[in-house]
This record gives structure tokens, C-alpha cells and sequence, in this order.
């Protein structure tokens, strides 16, 4: 038996992020560094005292920069 995929309508599909990306999560300006399963991507981020360190977040969660950083 073959199943079906179910679509929903009206609401598009996350895609991941290319890695290397520079993006909004939250507060902060992170950096995609990998893809990770369950539609999650690890990405870097500096905290306020100049450490990085890796998250893993959801694709949804994060938001593209616009063309000026500044």
C-alpha cells in the first residue's frame, strides 16, 4: 500500500536556510553552520561578552537579513 503525503493549503513549507547564512534568530545575528534532522539547522552566535557557541534551532524560527546589516 502506498501512502499519500498530506498538503496543506494556503501555508508553504519551510526550506532550509543555505549554509553559511547569516540570519535573524530571535535577538540576535547568527550564522548557519549545518543542516540537522527534523527540519533544524545548527547555527553560531557571539554572545555579549564576545563567546561563541552553537544552537540548534528550527528553520521556522529563523528570519532572513535584509540587504543591509547595518
Amino acid at each position: 500500500m502506498e501512502r499519500k503525503k498530506r498538503q496543506r493549503k494556503g501555508r508553504k513549507a519551510p526550506t532550509c536556510p543555505p549554509i553559511g547564512a547569516l540570519m535573524h534568530y530571535n535577538e540576535r545575528t547568527v550564522r548557519v553552520l549545518a543542516e540537522a534532522s527534523g527540519q533544524r539547522v545548527i547555527i553560531e552566535s557571539v554572545d555579549e561578552d564576545g563567546r561563541t557557541f552553537r544552537s540548534t534551532v528550527k528553520w521556522a524560527s529563523l528570519i532572513a537579513l535584509h540587504d543591509q546589516l547595518f
